[in-house]
């Protein structure tokens, strides 16, 4: 979903990095984010942004499964800026993330299990 030419890396360091990523479809979106992770979590929270607040985020921890394997909680925290913004996260927050579970995480975690194979 990321356009390769909204795409920058402004600092990476062990546990940090800032980056600029964005979209072109449906509408021209682009965020500034300031990465933080951990072992079980990356949280990346809005630096600037032509869409959503400065201070919006999103943090992603993976927990153990009693029965083995890992579950993703998302905490998603985003407020919409103009118009756009306000349309785009809501449309987010009616279809629940279906469309960023789908094509994000969901083609992240295949990726990763390929890979690992």
């Amino acid at each position: 979903m990321l356009a390769p030419e909204l795409y920058e890396v402004y600092r990476v360091e062990a546990n940090s990095a800032d980056v600029q990523e964005g979209s072109i479809f449906p509408a021209r979106i682009w965020e500034r984010d300031h990465y933080e992770w951990s072992a079980d979590r990356v949280r990346w929270t809005v630096q600037e942004s032509n869409y959503c607040t400065p201070g919006s985020y999103v943090e992603v921890e993976v927990r153990p499964r009693p029965d083995g394997g890992s579950r993703l909680c998302v905490e998603w925290n985003r407020r919409g800026v103009g118009l756009k913004g306000k349309l785009l996260i809501a449309l987010v927050v009616l279809t629940r993330g279906s469309n960023i579970r789908r094509k994000v995480f969901q083609s992240a975690l295949e990726r990763a299990l390929a890979a690992s194979a």
